[in-house]
């Protein structure tokens, strides 16, 4: 099964001795490696997006199968030369091991971002997080600020209250004749030109503090009533946040995770050489073994069809050669006979 993976030709490797029979062998089983490598990275891509098991499953067996026939069809297709350095140094190597590198890095990226699947996880989680924090931040700073507004007006009502207090303590010392440290009182017990003076002054505070109180209940309802819109909006932005976990999102937190950290940076790249390398093994193996007696017995064989083949063609010209002589003799002949028979009329 692994000389049929490197598109060997079994024919020709029983003629030869079992080494080769391994380093061919050895051959398909570096063709499998990328093609398994394949089928988890495919699938494990397709199954960010899909939810549906035998869809990614099927796209990862396709997949493998393509790098499967793209990596054999590379390895059957390139001939040995004379020396390893001629192998390696000619354009049909070098197309071929471009190729193996673009199908390596088509295998690797997946693999690495499966490698670095719990990381990842947790980045695009802090992602969806800091989103709704950079909303309820604005959030709270708005509601804040209404909260602010409704303290200040409390504040502002209890300073009244205080006042009130303060001018009823007042009066009631002054209609009793006692004496405050504040000098707010006359010393004279009854109602006299003071305390009119100061029940004057209570009534207007009773009045400013009825004032105050429409005026505040009225500006603590609008505050209210922007908070209940903030609340709003707030919920209406967040439930419209997505938070997609597909491929493409999953490069984003990767990337990330990279900028900000030099190791991980490190990690992938060394992740996605080793598979490229792992890739690009077939064909390089192939390049820098040995000429063995398989490619010997191979080029004999092509060198013979070819010769057989120009045999024919030569063979194929010299018999249309010999009809073109045989048609024009014919034609002279039968042109020398009209003129014959014309003479003798």
């Amino acid at each position: 099964m692994l000389i049929g993976c490197a598109a060997s030709d079994e024919d020709i490797l029983a003629k030869c001795p079992r080494s080769e029979h391994i380093k061919h062998a050895g051959f398909g089983a570096l063709v499998l490696v990328p093609a398994t490598l394949g089928l988890f990275s495919m699938t494990y891509a397709i199954s960010t997006f899909v939810e549906k098991p035998y869809l990614y499953i099927l796209a990862g067996i396709v997949w493998a199968g393509i790098v499967f026939i793209f990596d054999r069809f590379i390895i059957s297709s390139f001939r040995k030369k004379g020396s390893v350095v001629k192998d390696i140094t000619s354009l049909t190597f070098l197309s071929r091991i471009i190729f193996s590198v673009l199908v390596g890095i088509a295998v690797a990226h997946p693999l690495v971002l499966l490698y670095f699947h719990e990381s990842i996880n947790v980045n695009m989680d802090e992602t969806a997080r800091a989103k709704i924090d950079s909303i309820e931040n604005v959030y709270q700073l708005q509601k804040k600020n209404y909260q602010l507004q409704n303290d200040t007006i409390d504040r502002n009502v209890n300073a009244k209250f205080d006042s009130i207090h303060t001018q009823e303590a007042i009066l009631h010392d002054e209609i009793k004749g006692a004496v405050r440290s504040d000098d707010r009182t006359t010393g004279k017990a009854g109602e006299g030109p003071t305390f009119k003076y100061d029940t004057a002054y209570l009534n207007k505070l009773y009045h400013d503090l009825s004032q105050t109180k429409i005026a505040n209940e009225k500006k603590i309802a609008e505050n209210n009533i922007a908070i209940a819109k903030l609340d709003s909006a707030r919920n209406s932005k967040i439930n419209k946040l997505t938070f997609s976990r597909d491929y493409l999102e999953r490069e984003k937190a990767l990337s990330r995770l990279s900028d900000s950290n030099s190791i991980i940076k490190i990690t992938t790249w060394f992740l996605i050489l080793f598979f490229i390398l792992v890739d690009i093994l077939p064909v390089t193996w192939k390049g820098l073994t040995s000429r063995g007696p398989y490619d010997e017995y191979l080029k004999e064989i092509e060198l013979r069809i070819k010769n057989e083949v120009q045999e024919k063609i030569i063979d194929s010209e010299t018999k249309l050669e010999i009809h073109k002589r045989n048609k024009e003799s014919e034609l002279i002949n039968h042109s020398e006979s009209l003129k014959y028979e014309y003479a003798n009329r």
